[in-house]
């Protein structure tokens, strides 16, 4: 019979960093430039017109590198992995590849909420399935620059239940404009607070060994 063999870490990190670049890429993708008029006439308010589509694209991807970045502070804290968190890491970059689409979908609906709405969920699908991996992590696969696992979840755990808060807030906001018949766009806004939140950054030196 074979005996049970760790799971290579390194093949993982591969996998989420080049699913990552795709999603990254495949954003710029559907932005579209608007042509300009021929005699130089209304450039300006050509170029502006753009600005709701380079807003989606430029939240898409900084809350993408935040993702990014709080997996690689993930990996960098764990020795090696299971079945359970490949499975969960799977199912993180799953919701990872839904951005670009939710993006996208936004662009080709401008000055509607609705698609903020779906956009929120996802995020907070991604939010959730990576605070499962630390939590699974810090129960048992966490390497020696964790020095005290419990307090590292206390203050993961407080800075992804922010990270929720602010996304829901961004979700509310969509349905407040639904039904004022607005279309601020106010919600896509709001999602750039995750960066505010805390998200890059879900553990102290004081429970952390420096690492980076």
């Amino acid at each position: 019979m074979l005996e049970p063999a760790p799971l290579p870490k390194e093949r993982l990190e591969a996998l989420t960093d080049g699913i990552f670049a795709v999603s990254m890429t495949i954003l710029v993708l559907d932005l579209k430039l608007p042509t300009l008029p021929v005699g130089g006439e209304d450039v300006w308010r050509a170029m502006l017109s753009a600005i709701p589509a380079v807003d989606d694209y430029v939240i898409s991807f900084v809350l993408l590198c935040v993702f990014w970045i709080g997996h690689l502070r993930l990996m960098r804290r764990i020795k090696s992995i299971d079945g359970y968190f490949m499975w969960l890491n799977l199912a993180f970059l799953l919701f990872t590849t839904f951005v670009p689409a939710l993006t996208a979908f936004a662009n080709h609906n401008p000055g509607h909420p609705r698609p903020s709405i779906l956009y929120g969920a996802d995020l907070c699908a991604i939010l959730v399935c990576q605070i499962l991996t630390w939590r699974h992590s810090l129960r048992g696969l966490a390497n020696e620059t964790v020095t005290d696992p419990r307090a590292v979840w206390k203050n993961v755990r407080r800075h992804y239940v922010t990270a929720i808060g602010v996304v829901v807030l961004g979700i509310t906001l969509a349905v407040i404009e639904i039904h004022m018949g607005m279309n601020q766009g106010m919600a896509s806004y709001t999602y750039l607070l995750l960066i505010v939140a805390g998200v890059m950054r879900p553990a102290h030196a004081t429970q952390v060994r420096k690492a980076f």
